[in-house]
């Protein structure tokens, strides 16, 4: 799982900075990184986030407001194994920025908004995870496509990033994250059954990709999100 993870994230390994300083990015929250690894996001701070660029280009369904503070309301911990993590920063504005770090390096952010949510039934969902024909199970399929929410709607296709590119259908890859809010510290667990896909931006030198999860939060609900994001630059992120 963690090979074909990195493909999405286009991970590289860095030397770990030599310092002994740490700190947990949450309460509750088995990770500890050096203490300005993550530009000061934390459970219960804020963060703006500028994407000016990305207002110049229509052909993008992501959108973003640059001048507003959001408010971190729950953190996720992703596990990868040899020393790799993906942390979550759940915002109060039904986006999540993420960060992809590696030897206590955050090698990527990426920032996704939940775009399309369906909630789906146990038989559903076994089937959406389960299923290997890529005509009626798109969780694998090459591509996705994406209908637009705005006035005049239209239709984005994307590419399948994850499994082997010469198939018609790759099965998902399954990771649990840990989850924890600013109203409980325990934590929950929610099991993801993912697939990843991209395009580029008309007339932009910008990707945005969709991140299909099929969920299955542990106390019987099941969903599937199509999320949309772009990347992020950590220079781009002012957190409180």
């Amino acid at each position: 799982m963690l090979n074909t993870l990195k493909a999405l994230f286009r991970a590289t390994t860095e030397k770990p900075p030599e310092q002994n300083q740490r700190h947990p990015v949450a309460a509750g929250l088995h990770l500890d990184i050096p203490p300005d690894v993550l530009e000061g996001l934390r459970l219960n701070g804020r963060v703006n986030i500028k994407l000016i660029g990305l207002r110049a280009h229509p052909d993008a369904l992501f959108r973003w407001d640059d001048e507003a503070y959001h408010h971190i309301a729950a953190v996720g911990h992703v596990d990868l194994g040899q020393g790799a993590h993906l942390v979550r920063f759940y915002l109060d504005n039904d986006t999540w920025l993420q960060a992809n770090i590696e030897n206590e390096q955050v090698v990527e952010y990426k920032l996704f908004d939940f775009y399309q949510v369906a909630h789906l039934s146990d038989v559903e969902f076994d089937t959406l995870v389960n299923g290997t024909d890529p005509h009626t199970n798109s969780l694998g399929a090459q591509t996705v496509t994406i209908t637009s929410t705005e006035a005049a709607e239209r239709v984005c296709s994307y590419q399948r990033v994850w499994g082997d590119a010469a198939r018609e259908w790759s099965p998902p890859v399954v990771f649990e994250e840990q989850v924890v809010t600013t109203d409980s510290i325990s934590g929950r667990y929610v099991t993801h059954h993912a697939m990843l896909f991209e395009r580029v931006i008309k007339d932009a030198e910008r990707m945005e990709y969709v991140l299909v999860s099929a969920e299955n939060d542990g106390d019987g609900g099941f969903m599937v999100v199509h999320n949309v994001g772009v990347d992020v630059a950590s220079v781009d992120i002012d957190a409180l």
